[in-house]
């Protein structure tokens, strides 16, 4: 149903061009089939042959039928959204045809977009200095718990309800280690942060250092200076307890307890798509992330030549879209609830298919797919579309402008005019196929 949905919505947004058209005909045609009945009458009130000049009008007539711009232009519109669609992409329509043909930038979320999207707990690991691990120990009202054990556990309810993809690891992990979930009451899940909620009448946060900055739980300055860090501790040769700058922090009653550490997969071939990207006119790729600006840098590294920006809020997003802006129309990929008001933002806006249901609502496209390889053949179906449009709107005005003075002037016979019309029509109709032209 939802593709069907799709297919509707297509069909009602006109491009600017198509609307233009539309317009066009409807004042275009009357005005035609007024000068053709003035061109028969006029001349001969003032004596002139009434038949010669009623076989011009009727050549005029004939020639100025504007079905070649009103069939070719709809059809290759058309045409590109089926041709798209063939590589994974569904267009919401064909008045975002020409905001993707124009685009000089593309900018990309990074988790489940530029990566796969799934990933996976590397480390799992206590802060020994903290007040609630120093005695090896949360208690609960009833029973004991190991700190690992009750701490995940923890950290697995507040995120069992969440669909993010930080949110899906810590669920598998927890699973793969068999832990029960517990009862919370009061959760509240931040956009770009992390989530709060109590459990068993503790208050507990999981997510980055902006979220425990938010409910006032100081964080040790080793998040902050990690290198300085291992520096000192290779030094002293004794282990300091380091956090790492991207880790998923766990507190527990405004107390850093520990935290986790994630691994994500970059998409196979995107360095090569990058490349073909550039080929087709893009002139800039940059990724956007709430991540930290190691974890950023790290990834941007390994694609290749992308420029990144780290440590973003969703509004922050925002604001780096409408910085784009200024140097050319934007392209955006996402796929997350976060990812909602940058879609909305840019000139065109792609969801990825396994992304969340209010990111495929917002976005102007849908990568069904999921294949950003296809986005560079994409990019060019678009722009080659355009192209073709432009080339039978010039050819059916040109063809018709001349017929029409032949016509008048008497030059022109009937098979002309005929040719003016379904002969330029087929040639128009013919280019606009060409679309599905490799």
């Amino acid at each position: 149903s939802k593709i069907v949905d799709l297919v509707y919505e297509a069909t009602n947004n006109k491009g600017k061009k198509e609307e233009y058209i539309t317009k066009f005909s409807k004042i275009y045609t009357p005005v035609v089939i007024i000068i053709a009945v003035l061109l028969a009458i006029v001349p001969a009130l003032f004596g002139a042959d009434f038949v010669t000049w009623l076989y011009r009008a009727l050549v005029f007539l004939v020639a100025s039928c504007p079905c070649s711009i009103v069939i070719s232009i709809p059809l290759a519109y058309f045409s590109c959204i089926g041709a798209i669609s063939k590589k994974g992409l569904l267009i919401k329509g064909t008045k975002h045809i020409e905001d993707l043909a124009k685009a000089q930038v593309l900018a990309l979320d990074k988790t489940g977009t530029i990566t796969t999207g799934k990933m996976k707990v590397q480390e799992f690991v206590l802060i020994k200095n903290s007040k609630a691990t120093e005695n090896n120990e949360i208690q609960s009202k009833s029973e004991k718990f190991t700190n690992k054990e009750k701490i995940l556990q923890y950290a697995y309810s507040l995120e069992a309800n969440s669909n993010h993809p930080i949110s899906n690891a810590i669920i598998e992990y927890a699973k793969e280690n068999k832990t029960d979930k517990l009862e919370v009451e009061g959760q509240k899940e931040i956009a770009g942060c992390g989530i709060y909620g109590k459990i068993e009448g503790k208050e507990v946060v999981v997510g980055n250092k902006k979220m425990l900055d938010k409910y006032k739980i100081s964080v040790d300055s080793e998040i902050d200076n990690l290198k300085q860090n291992h520096e000192d501790s290779n030094e002293n040769g004794k282990q300091k307890n380091a956090v790492p700058e991207n880790a998923i922090l766990i507190a527990v009653e405004n107390d850093l307890v520990a935290y986790i550490t994630l691994s994500e997969k970059i998409r196979e071939g995107f360095k090569e798509t990058l490349s073909k990207l550039y080929e087709t006119g893009i002139k800039k790729v940059v990724m956007l992330t709430g991540d930290s600006k190691t974890n950023a840098e790290k990834i941007a590294k390994a694609c290749g030549e992308i420029e990144y920006r780290a440590k973003l809020m969703p509004e922050n997003k925002v604001e780096e879209i409408n910085k784009l802006k200024e140097e050319g129309k934007v392209i955006f990929i996402g796929d997350g609830i976060n990812d909602s008001p940058v879609l909305a933002t840019s000139d065109f806006s792609i969801a990825m298919g396994e992304g969340t249901d209010i990111a495929s609502t917002t976005a102007d496209s849908i990568l069904i797919s999921n294949n950003i390889s296809s986005l560079p053949q994409i990019i060019k179906v678009a722009r080659k579309t355009i192209r073709i449009v432009n080339e039978n709107i010039t050819i059916s005005l040109l063809a018709k402008l001349i017929v029409l003075i032949l016509g008048i002037l008497g030059i022109a016979p009937v098979w002309l005019a005929v040719a003016a019309d379904t002969g330029i029509t087929l040639i128009t109709v013919i280019n606009s196929i060409r679309i599905f032209k490799k």
